[in-house]
């Protein structure tokens, strides 16, 4: 009786607490470490000198950057010969002096390549995955570090945004190194560290607000505030027992004045709150002592924007993110939805304290997000990381521990094969109608793709875990950057853009003639690629005390725009206007003889209000002549 009792009072092993240990040592130079680094480093980086053109946004990076680099003002970015203070200013950075490590552009002969746009976006990736391989190393065990680096760096979101020069992975990067100082900032034993870490945490939640602010207050300050209190009665309620619901809520109840004092004594609130204003607010400051409407600027930016009072506010509802973060990270999304049900399970309970860690950084991120009312789809980016290491633990247990059935494996697997089959001829047919010149390229791509996801299906029926986890890692990672490197460059996001640049050539419009984007934001990749000193038609400085007050704000700025189109046109001096073929339309009345159409940018072939056009105060002496893509 008493063995037994005694067998009774046995806790239950978590799967892989023969590798977890969280207090012991995290990281050894194996064989295996130096695989999973190969494969981190040729996930971030191996896009960085290939692809598509940038996009728009990217180019405004770029272009910004270019402006750095050119006019040695490192303090205001500008873009366009005007002040582009609406954003802070790390990427335009980390763009301009990465840019020196690259030769100019072969084209223009101008500082700031393509590669040099997206080489800061690669190193944040990397830097990512080994903050979170460290982090999840110390939390869970040196295996699974291993393995949340593997899945940190074979994922949708990684692969796409370590080759984007847009803002997303700095931030994310900033936001992840915070969330790793404050975990080793509470949990390190000795206090000299955790000093460290604490004013490490301060700087990094600073410099998150030089990359893009003030998202690191929304995806790191309000989601550890709610760890902070929280995590002891979640976990009494993770137990499931009768009790546990009073026993959680007296908890919380009882620590709240605790864990207050606690947070200005332990966590050095105070001072760490005026390191944390130094990283960024003098550069605010300096600004608007140059400018001082960036004060009304920022308000529009930022207080309106949370409140859902600016303009390209769409209506998205909460659930807007779900299937956004579903889909950022694949191929594990399975593994993430056992990961978010992990810290309430019995067998994970003895690391319950950081599931909820990661698993509040992931979820209250993405939650946050979907309360505010201007919603796009790379806002949640400094949440994935969370979810990541979530999915990691999970992977860690498909991988690792033998299936109890191995018909229900085999079932899963042909589920599997039947459905990256299915999803490749869908993708076949895809490709058919929009990407005809590639599908051949591509199709061949998703078929080997399929092949080796299908081979990895079966080796985990047959036993082999680690080698079908190896397997499915590496072919996304692989088949993502032959895509990417192969097929980008042909499928060229800037024709459009290309077009218009080669209609203003053969009109003879020179270089630097005034050329106006009449009823949109002026396209970057028009002065980025073909060094067009295209200028707003409304500067910021005019229409941001208008947008603040958002009285009327829509027809007033639309008369402006009218206003100073009739202005320009009837000047002395030839100007360019380009706009919409429905914007032209719609004002053919009020623009009268004033305009003469100078070039049309065609979308497809035929006529449509897509079209981009180019109207001018000066006949021109060649009849417009219509240019497709």
């Amino acid at each position: 009786m008493t063995a037994a009792n005694d067998r009774n009072k046995t806790p239950v092993r978590p799967p892989f607490a023969s590798v977890m240990s969280p207090d012991g040592p995290t990281a050894r130079f194996t064989p295996v470490a130096v695989a999973v680094l190969l494969l981190v480093v040729v996930a971030c980086l191996a896009g960085v000198w290939g692809g598509p053109a940038l996009g728009d946004h990217e180019a405004i990076v770029a272009r910004c950057a270019r402006d750095m680099r050119l006019s040695s003002d490192w303090l205001v970015p500008r873009f366009l010969n005007t002040p582009f203070i609406r954003k802070p200013p790390l990427s335009y950075w980390l763009v301009a002096a990465g840019s020196y490590l690259f030769g100019n552009d072969a084209a223009t002969g101008l500082p700031v390549t393509d590669a040099a746009a997206r080489f800061p976006s690669a190193l944040t990736a990397l830097g990512t995955i080994l903050l979170l391989w460290r982090l999840a190393s110390s939390m869970f065990g040196r295996r699974i570090g291993l393995v949340a680096a593997v899945v940190s760096a074979a994922n949708v979101f990684v692969l796409l945004y370590a080759v984007n020069a847009t803002a997303e992975m700095a931030l994310t990067f900033c936001c992840t190194w915070a969330w790793f100082h404050f975990w080793f900032a509470v949990t390190h034993p000795r206090t000299s560290r955790r000093r460290l870490h604490l004013l490490a945490f301060y700087i990094a939640l600073g410099v998150g607000m030089l990359a893009k602010g003030p998202a690191p207050l929304a995806m790191v300050a309000v989601p550890l505030a709610v760890w902070w209190y929280l995590h002891r009665p979640l976990r009494i309620l993770a137990q499931r027992r009768p009790a546990c619901i009073k026993r959680s809520a007296l908890c919380l109840l009882r620590q709240i004045p605790a864990r207050t004092i606690m947070a200005f004594t332990r966590l050095w609130i105070v001072p760490g709150v005026l390191v944390f204003l130094a990283i960024f607010v003098p550069w605010m400051i300096a600004v608007a002592q140059r400018h001082p409407y960036a004060w009304d600027l920022w308000n529009w930016q930022y207080l309106q924007r949370f409140e859902g009072d600016y303009e390209d506010t769409r209506v998205r509802g909460m659930f807007y993110y779900v299937p956004i973060v579903l889909g950022l990270v694949l191929p594990w999304t399975l593994s993430l939805i056992e990961g978010l049900a992990a810290p309430w399970l019995r067998g994970y309970r003895r690391i319950r304290r950081q599931l909820f860690y990661v698993g509040l950084w992931g979820v209250l991120g993405v939650v946050v997000m979907s309360a505010m009312e201007f919603k796009k789809p790379y806002y949640v980016a400094p949440a994935i990381p969370g979810l990541l290491l979530l999915a990691a633990v999970a992977v860690d247990r498909f991988f690792s521990q033998p299936a109890r059935s191995r018909k229900l494996l085999w079932i899963g697997c042909a589920a599997l094969i039947i459905g990256l089959i299915a999803g490749a001829i869908g993708g076949h047919l895809w490709l058919r109608d929009n990407l005809p010149t590639e599908t051949g390229r591509l199709t061949l791509m998703a078929g080997v793709g399929v092949a080796l996801l299908s081979t990895a299906g079966v080796l985990h029926v047959l036993g082999r875990r680690t080698a079908a986890f190896a397997t499915a890692a590496a072919t996304i990672v692989v088949v993502f950057h032959v895509a990417w490197n192969v097929t980008g460059p042909t499928i060229d996001n800037v024709d459009k853009v290309a077009a218009l640049a080669r209609e203003l050539d053969a009109a003879g419009v020179p270089d630097d003639a005034a050329v106006y984007w009449a009823d949109q934001r002026p396209d970057a990749r028009l002065g980025f690629y073909f060094n067009r000193r295209s200028a707003h038609l409304i500067e910021v400085s005019e229409i941001v005390t208008r947008m603040v007050d958002r009285t009327g704000a829509d027809a007033t700025l639309e008369q402006m725009v009218l206003d100073r189109v009739r202005e320009l046109l009837d000047g002395p001096r030839p100007v360019y206007l380009i706009l919409d073929r429905r914007h032209l339309d719609r004002h053919a009345d009020l623009l009268g003889e004033r305009s003469h159409l100078l070039a049309t940018v065609d979308l497809d072939g035929k006529p449509d209000a897509a079209d981009w056009v180019v109207i001018t105060n000066t006949p021109p002496a060649n009849p417009p002549v219509t240019h497709p893509q």
